[in-house]
């Protein structure tokens, strides 16, 4: 049941949740259910192929997906926010990097790009802080 709980939050969550949004998300109605099993039942759901795992931030924190098809991601700088990118996912991009020196074979990848979301830019206008770095 806590597995089926913790899909269902990931396939009705608009956007990549982190772990902990999950839990605030189960816990509401379930507010027996632990960090731990939140936790372990969406690393075994990744594992399984049933849901997204995008792991790939300066700050460590992992993000999930509904989406299990590959595909491009962008991350804000500002808030955190994960999203779509909307670019055709190139399965020929392994095969083209060069054969490494030291022998390490490339089986696939995950390209995230860095920006700054719609709403932050929109934040940044109305406050008149626009293009200024932080």
């Amino acid at each position: 049941m806590q597995k089926e709980l913790t899909y269902d939050a990931v396939m009705s969550y608009s956007g990549h949740p982190s772990a902990d949004d999950i839990y605030q998300m189960i816990s509401k109605e379930h507010s027996s259910i632990s960090k731990a099993t939140i936790y372990r039942n969406l690393s075994i759901l990744s594992d399984e192929g049933k849901i997204g795992r995008v792991e790939s931030f300066a700050n460590g924190e992992v993000h999930y997906d509904h989406r299990t098809d590959k595909h491009y991601h962008g991350h804000c700088r500002k808030c955190g926010r994960v999203v779509d990118i909307d670019l055709s996912y190139d399965n020929d991009f392994v095969a083209k990097a060069l054969p490494m020196e030291d022998g390490f074979s490339i089986t696939s990848h995950e390209l995230i790009f860095e920006g700054i979301c719609r709403d932050c830019r929109e934040k940044e206008k109305k406050n008149g802080t626009e293009g200024i770095k932080n």
